[in-house]
């Protein structure tokens, strides 16, 4: 028992050869990357959630809902940009969970990502699929129920999809033929759905009717609120410029640039799109499914379905591919760690890409939207999306108390060179006290009680909101416990002396942005349903067996396989 704490608890150690022989190319730039994110942020939340938001949640308010969504992500984008610049390996979330906490969360948080990615990319293409079908006005679906199959069975989507189907397979097919022509196919949507969005917002503003913005907030600000918590999952998708850390040139300022300038486009976008549909249509008139083309129809430019339709089309597929891309990365990654099957991190030398790892992404994917509808699929997106944002705040808390320097960082000339005590930023006016084991055991100690304080406080909040607002004595006595111990544990947190290594990128305002980040992704968290909560315990339970009898005992950080790992990567230099 002793023996697998240790190993649950042992960290990835980043030296130089490790990062520099990575079996990925570095062929990705600002812009590669930036559209990347872009057609992995902005699919089916801009064509389907926007919508849902005005006509259920906020009306014309959807606009603040998605500025509060984007500032949400924001935060998270801080953390992922000082983290993606310091670990430039593939993997994102897991990688630093691995260097910072240890083996079992960052083995937890890669299988969670996995599933995450898999989901989202059946469910675009499901969505896709849907789409599809609406401008064969449903006679796809209406074939396939008549003519090949239909079901009727709880759990399952009411027909086989085919077109979902067919659309992972063939995404898998660009992405195994290399990086370099998935980034550019992956561009190409990305353009052309921007290009229509941006259509539709102009032209929608030359139709608009201000009066249906009276009211402006017909279900209050409690509505705009609800409608961020929807709006959130919209901004997921920024996350893989992170997983594709190990094949970008120049990481530290790459990636932190992509990731701002993904959030700062997909807001634009978003708020534009929620700003036309209530502009043209009344809130409470906007239909469920294909919202913005029936929008348009509804003010006589009937044609502008189909040119709403092609750009659907085009930002579903990009969508689809960003989402499907990182799950080969991630396998890679944790394959080359030896905690996966080791199939899966060849790297094919034709096309640079981990083949095996992608074949059996686009199956999976196919598989789970050939059988599953759009809103099976959806019900399981976010929960490893939160865990993994809620990690990596953790991590960067840690890792700014932290008396070893972890990661590495981009020379001038080229190559990587490893943050050492010789890296600190030197005071100009004073000499700032360093950290130590103990300073960093109090730090360790005390987010580990904000974590669980907040996780206790977020439940009550979402759980328990009523009661709290009626005044009912146990819940308030709940809520200024747990604040207590937040604030407690901030403080001291705040008090210990924080390491001064010279990043290209840091997470300002430490320890409040991860702090607050930790909580915004805690609440969503804790208003998942039971049913989301059960299936995330069984995939979990598959993955730990997979953890417990393989990857404790062929990791690379076990000191029985450290020698000929070292003997390996030496020979291979």
């Amino acid at each position: 028992m002793g023996a697998a704490l240790v190993a649950f608890k042992r960290c990835k150690k980043l030296d130089q050869p490790r990062v520099l022989k990575g079996g990925l190319p570095r062929v990705l730039g600002v812009v590669d990357l930036t559209f990347l994110g872009v057609g992995s942020t902005l699919g089916a939340g801009v064509y389907v959630v926007a919508a849902d938001i005005a006509k259920r949640k906020a009306g014309p308010g959807v606009i603040l809902s998605f500025l509060i969504a984007a500032i949400a992500s924001f935060l998270c984008g801080l953390c992922y940009s000082e983290f993606g610049a310091r670990v430039p390996k593939a993997g994102s979330a897991y990688v630093y969970a691995y260097v910072t906490i240890g083996e079992l969360v960052a083995f937890i948080i890669g299988w969670n990502l996995v599933l995450e990615y898999l989901i989202g990319a059946a469910a675009v293409a499901s969505a896709w699929s849907l789409y599809i079908d609406s401008l064969a006005n449903n006679e796809i679906s209406y074939g396939i129920r008549n003519w090949i199959a239909a079901w009727d069975t709880p759990g399952i989507s009411a027909y086989p999809n085919f077109l979902a189907f067919v659309l992972c397979l063939f995404i898998m097919v660009v992405l195994i033929l290399g990086v370099r022509l998935s980034s550019l196919f992956n561009t190409a949507m990305t353009v052309i759905n921007l290009a229509i969005l941006l259509f539709i917002i102009c032209v929608g503003l030359l139709l608009s009717h201000p009066s249906n913005w009276s009211p402006f907030l017909p279900y209050g600000f409690t509505g705009v609120l609800r409608g961020s918590a929807s709006a959130f999952f919209a901004f997921v998708g920024f996350d893989v410029i992170a997983t594709s850390a190990e094949e970008v040139k120049n990481p530290s300022k790459t990636i932190p640039i992509s990731i701002f300038a993904t959030l700062l486009i997909c807001l634009f976008f978003y708020a534009g799109v929620g700003a036309v549909l209530t502009l043209l249509v009344p809130y409470h008139e906007l239909k469920a499914d294909a919202a913005l083309p029936e929008a348009f129809h509804q003010r006589g430019v009937r044609w502008a379905k189909y040119v709403i339709g092609v750009g659907a089309v085009a930002g579903l597929t990009a969508s689809t591919a960003s989402s499907m891309l990182p799950v080969p990365r991630l396998l890679y990654s944790m394959a080359d760690d030896g905690l996966l099957f080791p199939f899966l991190g060849i790297v094919s030398k034709a096309t640079n890409t981990p083949v095996f790892g992608t074949i059996l992404t686009g199956v999976l994917a196919s598989l789970l939207a050939f059988y599953f509808d759009l809103s099976h699929l959806v019900e399981m997106m976010s929960i490893g999306t939160l865990q993994a944002y809620t990690m990596v705040s953790i991590c960067v808390l840690l890792l700014r108390y932290q008396s070893t320097p972890v990661g590495m960082i981009d020379k001038e000339n080229g190559g990587f060179e490893a943050l050492t005590n010789e890296s600190i930023v030197m005071e100009k006016e004073m000499i700032r006290l360093s950290p130590t084991k103990r300073s960093f055991m109090l730090v360790k100690t005390a987010t580990c009680v904000a974590f669980i304080a907040i996780l206790a406080l977020t439940w009550l909040l979402a759980n328990n909101g009523l009661e709290l607002l009626h005044g009912y004595f146990w819940c308030v006595s709940m809520f200024f416990f747990f604040f207590g111990l937040i604030a407690v544990s901030t403080t001291v947190i705040c008090l210990q002396p924080q390491n001064q290594f010279d990043l290209p990128f840091s997470t300002p305002m430490v320890p409040f942005i991860p702090l607050l980040s930790i909580f915004f992704n805690s609440f969503l968290m804790m208003s998942l349903t039971a049913l989301t909560w059960a299936r995330f315990i069984i995939w979990m339970t598959i993955g730990l067996t997979i953890y417990l009898f393989y990857g404790v005992q062929h990791s690379r950080e076990d000191p029985k396989n450290k020698t000929q790992t070292r003997r390996r990567d030496t020979t291979d230099q």
